[in-house]
């Protein structure tokens, strides 16, 4: 409890900050969201005579939402050295968009995932994939969720200047 003449803490004041970035930067990005842009980490080991590579994304797959997750594929080591980290991205192409299956597809809440093990149909996320796990939501609702998270910490800092008595002069 924040006393009489003392300020919130600095890890109060972080996080304030922190929400107030977040929305500046899903605000600034969201006219972006109906561009396929992909952003994250590949990483590749050797396993014998394979190479598995294991794709860390988060995607704008061009319909409006935000998709993260990752994607594993394995192929021949003959194919090429393997890189052990890259960072990866792609920026502003033409949309990539999933089919819609649902009507939750349709108002950009995603779940892909498929393992070709399971003789699942392979992904038009990823289509030459073992597995791909991607967990998709719209970004309006991303946008919502950071603005409510402001006007949050903004409310209790308000709030805790309320109710206290403060000396007046004469």
């Amino acid at each position: 409890m924040v006393r009489r003449g003392e300020s919130a803490g600095p890890a109060q004041r972080r996080v304030s900050r922190l929400a107030v970035a977040l929305l500046l930067v899903l605000l600034a990005v969201w006219p972006l969201t109906f561009r396929y842009t992909s952003l994250g980490i590949d990483t590749e080991s050797v396993h014998g005579q394979s190479v598995e590579s294991r794709f860390y994304r988060l995607r704008w797959p061009g319909d409006g939402s935000l998709m993260v997750g990752w994607i594993d594929e394995h192929r021949p080591a003959a194919e090429g050295r393997p890189q052990s980290f890259d960072l990866g991205g792609l920026f502003l192409l033409p949309p990539r968009t999933l089919p819609a299956h649902s009507t939750w597809n349709r108002l950009g809440f995603w779940l892909e995932d498929v393992v070709a093990a399971h003789k699942d149909p392979p992904s038009e996320a990823a289509p030459r994939a073992d597995r791909v796990m991607l967990v998709g939501a719209p970004h309006w609702l991303l946008v919502l969720l950071a603005g409510a998270v402001v006007a949050w910490q903004r409310a209790r800092g308000r709030a805790r200047g309320r109710g206290q008595f403060r000396a007046t002069p004469r």
